[in-house]
């Protein structure tokens, strides 16, 4: 399914992501990676227009749901670095990055990020 998108800022813990800040997400969809269902955003940037990250959320943080991302992501891309609660998995041209957001003392979401790197980004 395809919608249009909220403001990207508008979404819980973007003033977290200061590094997508010029950033609009012209469209919403939605996706599911084995069982577990995500809303997607691809980003992209106001000054290029070119695509800039895509964020895939799902609507909780479920155990279940973050140890298979990381299954499978690790098989598909080795291991990851490990920053805090964040997962980055490098590869040449481009970054996935999994991690928990805190939206409140009761809700957290899990957000799987694509973006291209640059050469002097690689972790």
């Amino acid at each position: 399914m395809i919608s249009l998108a909220e403001d990207i800022r508008d979404i819980a813990g973007w003033p977290a992501i200061a590094r997508f800040a010029n950033s609009y997400a012209p469209i919403k969809g939605a996706l599911t990676i084995e069982e577990y269902p995500f809303e997607v955003f691809p980003q992209f940037s106001h000054a290029t227009g070119e695509l800039c990250q895509v964020l895939f959320r799902a609507g909780d943080a479920d155990a279940d749901r973050l140890v298979r991302m990381r299954e499978i992501l690790t098989a598909c891309y080795g291991r990851p670095v490990e920053r805090g609660t964040k997962r980055t998995w490098w590869g040449p041209t481009a970054a996935v990055e999994l991690d928990t957001v805190k939206l409140s003392s009761h809700e957290e979401q899990l957000w799987l990020r694509w973006y291209p790197i640059q050469e002097t980004e690689e972790g």
